[in-house]
């Protein structure tokens, strides 16, 4: 199947903005990549020689502990970009990614994007908003997992997927499993607070189609002022 190269740079978060000149240039360098549920993209470590952006599927971007335990630090869907901030960092990937669906991925060699960069310095200029955008959010993670226990994660998780998908019923993004460790908890712990969020009435779940039936309710165990 083709991809249209230009229209998926134009719709990620990074080149929205950008020129159709700016836009064409990118397209030139870009390679178009896939990948199959469970492949590998890169691994923590490896020499960064590259970025890409996500034209279908999804992606995780994880971390192992020294003891082999997965964290999931974010899982990545169409329009978003995974290890930009890599390739200006002179080191390796500083985490591993992995295809979580049947994926197609646009990737940017370093070089050659570099090389754009030299000619067209603004890119780089309108990369940075959106690029404190997602240190924000990180910065947001971080204090989640410091301040929040699990059904106050559980339920922020909930409100935001809700918020993303502009409605009140939804599916999970990601297996309860994969759930469990991006909200650095075990897959018992989560199966005992979503049944909890469900027992005080706050969500309904069906599979993995969860319907929030208190929003109120809810926001007060993500602001952790219910137990």
């Amino acid at each position: 199947m083709d991809i249209a190269i230009e229209k998926h740079l134009k719709n990620t978060n990074l080149f929205g903005c950008l020129s159709g000149i700016q836009i064409a240039r990118l397209s030139q360098a870009t390679i178009i990549k896939r990948y199959k549920k469970g492949s590998i993209i890169f691994s923590e470590g490896e020499p960064t020689l590259g970025f890409y952006l996500i034209a279908e599927g999804k992606v995780k971007v994880y971390k192992l502990s020294t003891q082999g335990k997965e964290y999931i630090m974010n899982v990545f869907l169409s329009g978003q970009s995974i290890a930009e901030v890599a390739v200006f960092s002179g080191r390796g990937y500083p985490a591993s990614a992995q295809a979580i669906t049947n994926s197609t991925l646009l990737f940017l060699p370093k070089d050659a994007f570099l090389e754009i960069l030299r000619s067209y310095p603004e890119i780089a200029l309108r990369m940075l908003a959106a690029l404190s955008l997602r240190q924000r959010r990180f910065a947001e993670m971080i204090e989640d997992l410091s301040l929040r226990d699990v059904a106050s994660r559980l339920s922020k998780y909930l409100l935001d997927l809700s918020k993303q998908k502009g409605s009140n019923t939804f599916s999970l993004d990601i297996q309860k499993s994969d759930l469990a460790m991006k909200l650095a908890t075990i897959p018992e712990t989560l199966s005992r607070n979503l049944k909890k969020l469900k027992n005080k009435k706050l969500i309904s779940l069906q599979d993995s189609v969860v319907t929030i039936l208190n929003k109120v309710g809810l926001q007060k165990f993500a602001e952790g002022l219910s137990t």
